[in-house]
């Protein structure tokens, strides 16, 4: 992984490592199809301004097939799922089982994509890295023991649906332009959002709080309209186990924000965790 990519990829993982915080906010007033459909929207307007600005990239229609299958398994369900369920679980715990995302994916990838299968040093790593995630928010975990498991496994399943979506868009969308990528998967699962958050929410009745507000329109600009364009752009230059890496950094990022900004202490088991991460992340990375 060249150093430029390799910045990205912590880049991202300091933008995503945020998204819990924003969503366990945001759903306190807002509920989750309300405030996915405004997440994946807003985003997708932010985008539409920049897409005008000449692209590189093949000439020719735009894969909407491809586009609708990402809108649903790269945004719209994970994102519904993971916002429903830190209405029981802690944000702690939903890290760590989106951490599973990367195993998953390289399974997907040895079974999928017969050109690019990860080495042993890949898997190494990854095994290394989820090992990290768990001695990071070990103490939340003693204290999640007696989470829904209904939210758990809503987690899950979004963790194999982003890794599902990042394997199929290696090949389905190869060669698009990464903005043109964002705007079609964000429109596309916003659209499929939508209609649910207006028949079942009725979002004109709401009263949010202005803190769910903020929330909203914070993970909208910067954790989606920036944030995948950068996710399409290292895709195409990392490949799927490469790109899969930042659920791996998202936690460790979480901590320090949770540390700057809320002051929340360092202990032993972060600091260990974190030295596990990194080390798997370069294990992978290579």
């Amino acid at each position: 992984m060249k150093g430029i990519d390799l910045f990205l990829l912590v880049a991202l993982g300091a933008i995503w490592g945020g998204s819990y915080l924003f969503f366990a906010l945001g759903v306190k007033t807002i509920p989750p199809l309300t405030f996915v459909a405004g997440r994946l929207l807003i985003g997708t307007a932010m985008l539409w301004g920049f897409r005008n600005r000449p692209q590189r990239g093949p000439a020719g229609d735009p894969p909407l097939g491809a586009f609708l299958v990402m809108g649903l398994f790269n945004a719209a369900l994970p994102h519904t799922l993971i916002a429903w369920s830190e209405q029981t679980i802690p944000s702690g715990l939903a890290g760590v089982l989106i951490a599973t995302m990367p195993l998953w994916t390289a399974g997907m990838t040895r079974w999928m994509l017969r050109e690019e299968q990860p080495s042993r040093r890949q898997l190494g790593g990854l095994l290394v890295g989820f090992l990290g995630i768990v001695v990071l928010l070990f103490p939340d975990l003693r204290r999640a023991a007696h989470a829904h498991l209904l939210g758990e496994a809503a987690v899950l399943i979004a963790a194999i649906s982003y890794a599902g979506a990042t394997v199929y868009a290696r090949k389905a969308l190869r060669g698009v332009p990464p903005i043109e990528a964002a705007i079609g998967q964000l429109l596309s699962g916003g659209l499929m959002v939508l209609p649910l958050s207006l028949i079942l929410d009725r979002p004109w009745t709401l009263s949010p709080a202005p803190v769910s507000i903020a929330a909203l329109l914070a993970l909208a600009v910067l954790g989606t309209a920036i944030a995948y364009v950068m996710y399409f752009q290292l895709l195409q230059r990392v490949g799927v186990v490469g790109i899969s890496l930042v659920t791996y950094l998202n936690p460790i990022f979480a901590v320090i924000w949770g540390a700057l900004w809320l002051g929340e202490p360092l202990s032993g088991w972060v600091l260990g965790g974190m030295a596990l991460i990194l080390a798997g992340v370069f294990l992978a990375g290579r």
